[in-house]
């Protein structure tokens, strides 16, 4: 069976109380992003997200949907990514909410995650195990200057699991000229015998003293993987844990299929519409016809309002 193009590739470093993973987005950056007409800053953040929610949507010790949402007052007002576990291949969709204005400024097109979210903004991770199932849910302030370190200040003030993330998104020039986004990722995470919202295993017994000089060796060797090889679909996950781990040796496991899933359908819609109040649908059965575009894809449906409205009654 022929490897996928778009995966989490899940690896554990010998010895060492370290697990990790890499992400490839190479198709399926594009496939999310050009449902859109972001302007390049939105899209790198909102591939980075991709990336994030992919990484640690595939380390969820429980099986749910994993939502990573960033909201701030700068000219990103919100933007959302959520992986959700399926037979086959993991599904990744995401959206953003932006004031175009504000993008247009050429400073905020390449800033830091402040100047494009703002001073007050947070970020979000919730685990949706189902409706008869209690919800996770971790909020942190957005600190730092870019997604990554934001993700860290989450796992310092909630997890408290020793993390080190680098994440990566930029459109690529391929032969012919053709323009297309890729986006990338690694993680490693200390290893716990309790607690968090990530796949996590009792480990071995080892000596207190050497943890904290190993830990730092491993964070550090992980910074200086490059952007170019986070996005170079030539440069395969397993290629790149090796490369940067190999002196203590790695072990990779069966890389988990990612593809562009988003569930709306025609029908949903028309439950979600059956449910809103009377005064909400009076206003709309006044119009001549009845627009719901779902954010994630882009997908525009159409009803006349007696179609749309007719469950309700």
């Amino acid at each position: 069976m022929a490897a996928p193009s778009d995966y989490a590739l899940p690896f554990r470093i010998e010895g060492q109380n370290v697990n990790g993973r890499v992400v490839k987005l190479n198709a399926l950056a594009s496939e999310v992003l050009s449902r859109h007409d972001y302007p390049e800053a939105v899209n790198r953040l909102l591939g980075e997200a991709l990336v994030l929610a992919a990484m640690l949507g595939t380390m969820l010790k429980f099986d749910g949907r994993f939502i990573l949402q960033l909201q701030g007052s700068g000219p990103i007002s919100m933007l959302m990514a959520d992986y959700t576990p399926q037979e086959g291949a993991g599904g990744l969709r995401g959206f953003a909410q932006f004031d175009a204005d504000g993008l247009a400024d050429a400073s905020r097109e390449n800033g830091d995650l402040t100047s494009l979210l703002g001073d007050k903004g947070h970020m979000a991770f919730t685990v949706d195990q189902g409706a008869e199932m209690e919800r996770y849910q971790g909020i942190v302030p957005l600190e730092g200057a870019n997604l990554a370190d934001a993700a860290l200040g989450y796992f310092d003030r909630s997890e408290q699991i020793g993390t080190a993330i680098k994440l990566a998104a930029a459109p690529l020039l391929l032969p012919g000229g053709r323009t297309e986004w890729r986006a990338g990722g690694i993680v490693v995470q200390q290893m716990a015998a309790r607690g968090g919202i990530v796949d996590i295993e009792t480990p071995p017994e080892r000596d207190p003293d050497h943890i904290d000089d190993d830990w730092n060796r491993l964070a550090i060797l992980l910074a200086t993987a490059e952007p170019s090889e986070l996005l170079d679909a030539d440069v395969s996950g397993e290629q790149l844990a090796f490369r940067l781990f190999h002196e203590d040796g790695v072990r990779v496991f069966e890389p988990r299929g990612l593809q562009f899933a988003c569930p709306c359908t025609r029908e949903r819609v028309l439950n979600m519409l059956a449910g809103l109040s009377d005064q909400d649908q009076a206003e709309m059965q006044s119009q001549e016809n009845v627009e719901v575009r779902c954010e994630f894809c882009n997908e525009n449906y159409l009803f006349e309002p007696f179609e749309a409205f007719a469950q309700r009654h």
